[in-house]
């Protein structure tokens, strides 16, 4: 049998996760009964808006855009409490896993003595296996956010668009001018589809699935050059090819971050990026200017960089030179992705 103070180590665990999930599911519970009360106040709003729709010369100018108004705010709340709900359902999840690793841990060392185990033994809780579990489930939640965001905002600025064709045939004591308007507001409507689709894109890159790593980050890095006004020099050499799911998404999402990081943080403004394909690595070069940040802090997604490193099996230097610059190398191990048997 174990140490005592082991077994007791794990039941002071168990206890404290009992407690987390119990507190999980009033949350969830809680949630649950305000996402299905939004979701009443949506359709409420949605069916004034059909009304609306169908009658519009039964309606005030103010009703109309009341109407589309409240059903778009409507939406967002509900979409955003929705939102809540799906990340504590994830996490109960993460939870519930942890607690059957704790479980099965705490009576496989009160059922079995077993001899001291070799140094390189792997332990009994696996936390790279644990880890992946948490970048699986923010996979998840990224995947859900860009769906509910494509059909939501979207949706939503659909109806403002109609909303401005019901306007245009009723505005007829000064049809120059409202015409004039509703052309300013579709220019806006249209700006807001493309920020939105950039949202996406930076939530979840469908592309990374259909096109693989170096396309998604071209395309990536014209949208940061775009929305933030730096420039980056991107290049990629030799033989590039797609690798395992898992592994293009870790690494998108290893310089997505940093990146991010060196942008938001460290206030870069130019940035080099570069891509080597070799054999069996694939080597990666971050050079910038701005501030110098500490070389293993937290990233934008909450995991540090030596944890997605892990993931990857993967080594990094970090190096600040003397011309201000600072420069950041990863070495990552590559295989090649599964190919199907035709």
């Amino acid at each position: 049998m174990a140490p005592p103070s082991v077994l007791a180590e794990i039941a002071t665990e168990q206890q404290k996760v009992t407690a987390e999930i119990r507190e999980l599911d009033l949350l969830v519970e809680s949630t649950q009964t305000e996402v299905n009360r939004l979701k009443s106040r949506e359709d409420q709003m949605k069916a004034k808006v059909e009304e609306v729709r169908r009658n519009p010369g039964n309606f005030q100018r103010e009703e109309i855009f009341g109407a589309t108004d409240e059903h778009a705010a409507a939406m967002a709340r509900r979409m955003t409490m929705e939102g809540q709900l799906n990340s504590l359902q994830s996490k109960r999840k993460l939870i519930d896993r942890s607690a059957q690793i704790l479980a099965t841990a705490q009576r496989q060392l009160a059922e079995y003595t077993a001899p001291p185990l070799p140094p390189d033994t792997a332990p009994l809780i696996d936390e790279s296996r644990l880890l992946q579990a948490v970048v699986d489930t923010q996979e998840e939640e990224r995947k859900r956010i860009a769906r509910q965001v494509h059909d939501g905002p979207a949706q939503a600025m659909a109806n403002v668009v109609l909303q401005s064709e019901i306007s245009e045939r009723l505005f007829d004591v000064d049809a120059q001018k409202s015409r004039g308007e509703l052309a300013s507001l579709r220019q806006m409507v249209n700006k807001t589809l493309q920020e939105l689709r950039g949202f996406i894109f930076e939530l979840r890159p469908m592309i990374l699935d259909d096109l693989g790593l170096v396309p998604t980050l071209r395309r990536y890095v014209q949208t940061l050059i775009d929305k933030h006004g730096v420039r980056i020099d991107f290049s990629s050499t030799g033989r590039d090819r797609r690798l395992p799911s898992d592994d293009e998404v870790a690494i998108f999402r290893l310089i997505q971050d940093s990146l991010v990081e060196r942008i938001d943080k460290a206030q870069a403004k130019d940035i080099v990026l570069g891509l080597q394909w070799k054999e069996d690595t694939l080597d990666v070069l971050l050079q910038s200017d701005g501030k110098e940040l500490p070389p293993d802090g937290e990233l934008q997604s909450g995991i540090r960089r030596s944890e997605r490193l892990e993931l990857l099996h993967g080594e990094s230097t970090h190096e600040a030179r003397a011309d201000g610059n600072v420069v950041l190398k990863v070495k990552i191990p590559i295989r090649s992705a599964p190919q199907l048997v035709t």
